[in-house]
């Protein structure tokens, strides 16, 4: 009986914590302070499909604690996090959406925002299973979720992934869908007898005879030469928008090692173009593009290399069609913001959607910049910063935006 005692005093300690952590954290939620995004020039109507999520944290005592926040045009709400979002984290602001949305078919979906495609038709969902053993692994497979909206009935099938014997892993990069065919962009480790090495590989899916119609090596990653090391990138895109083309980064990187400390440098680069449909691929001459710029977001159209020098946010865009640069612009931050660290970039409906990262009164970083501009022109359509409500007078807190998301 002993026993059964000291289960059940274990177990009330355990509810009582649990208790007592959502009583703090409700009582906590009535002094959060209330985020705004004042205006300072521009229509503020463009900021109205922009949320950004992140964590606030008070610290004006030793309760060292984040809580979830979302900052809208309509100010700031807050989310309490359970004990099982602490452990595993929440997941990406587009995946609740999708939650919300499609409960019923999201169920037992990873959140993995590359596994996802959307169009105004369907909801299309893939990723990477495979088994292990004490040896290996084996049996890669695509298992695929096609939601239509219209109706609401889900196509639901498995593929074997071809030629996988020498796989060690692989993972799920993107996902496109133009009108009946999937297309599956992952990174692929693969093993041999001398080295290993990683292979970006395109896998077309016919969705009416669900079967790979075809299995493209975009690229192969090469050990590299003398100590240098090379990494391959998939250019980001919006989650929401369909594609038919793809924009691979592919770098050489030499290690510099100083007496106290190493830094990079790029000793060689290629930026590969690929038509999803076509098959047609195209590598992009380097001497038309902003070597020293980060090559950050392609819109289906354009490339944009995006930068920060001092206070200033510069944009290179480099256009497809023509195969020729664009002129380069340039956005100007505020002088206590962020320190001239990069902001958070998105485009979208052919507008740059930019927000800085950070507040910390303490490191005098009492706002943080958001700005709306046309993404082929600089035009600024929207600037104002975010900042406390007038109202309140705290300075003891930081606020750390990490995702961006434009409905």
């Amino acid at each position: 009986m002993k026993k059964y005692w000291k289960f059940i005093s274990i177990l009330v300690v355990i509810l009582l914590s649990i208790g007592t952590f959502y009583v703090k954290s409700a009582t906590s939620e009535e002094n959060h302070p209330e985020f705004v995004i004042k205006t300072q020039s521009g229509d503020a109507k463009e900021i109205e499909p922009l949320i950004l999520d992140g964590y606030y944290s008070d610290t004006s005592t030793m309760n060292y604690k984040s809580t979830n926040v979302k900052i809208s045009s309509e100010g700031s709400t807050y989310e309490r996090r359970s004990f099982l979002d602490q452990i595993i984290g929440q997941p990406p602001a587009v995946i609740k959406v999708y939650q919300e949305k499609y409960r019923s078919f999201m169920r037992g979906k990873g959140t993995n925002v590359n596994s996802f495609s959307e169009t105004d038709q369907v909801l299309a969902y893939a990723d990477v299973d495979y088994k292990t053993d004490s040896f290996h692994s084996h049996d890669f497979t695509f298992p695929i979720s096609i939601l239509n909206k219209e109706d609401g009935s889900v196509q639901s099938f498995t593929v074997e992934i071809p030629d996988s014997e020498n796989m060690d892993y692989a993972f799920m990069e993107d996902v496109q869908m133009i009108e009946d065919e999937l297309y599956l962009i992952t990174n692929n480790m693969i093993r041999s007898s001398e080295s290993s090495y990683d292979e970006k590989h395109v896998y077309t899916i016919d969705l009416n005879n669900q079967t790979i119609t075809n299995d493209e090596t975009l690229s192969q990653v090469p050990e590299g030469q003398e100590g240098n090391h090379v990494v391959a990138e998939i250019i980001r895109t919006s989650p929401t928008e369909a594609n038919d083309h793809l924009i691979l980064l592919q770098k050489e990187i030499k290690v510099i090692h100083d007496p106290e400390s190493y830094r990079e440098e790029v000793v060689k680069q290629e930026v590969i173009s690929y038509n999803l449909a076509t098959k047609e691929k195209e590598s992009i001459p380097m001497s038309d593009l902003p070597i020293d710029s980060e090559l950050s977001f392609f819109d289906g159209s354009s490339i944009y290399f995006i930068g920060v020098e001092e206070q200033e946010i510069v944009v290179s865009p480099y256009h497809l069609a023509d195969g020729k640069a664009g002129e380069e612009y340039r956005l100007q931050l505020s002088g206590d913001a962020d320190h001239g660290s990069a902001p958070m970039t998105t485009i979208k409906d052919g507008k740059l959607y930019l927000s800085g990262m950070q507040i910390n009164p303490k490191l005098n970083m009492n706002a943080t910049d958001v700005i709306v501009a046309d993404v082929k022109t600089g035009e600024i359509l929207f600037k104002g910063q975010i900042t406390l409500d007038d109202s309140e007078a705290t300075n003891q807190y930081e606020l750390y935006l990490h995702e961006m998301l434009v409905e």
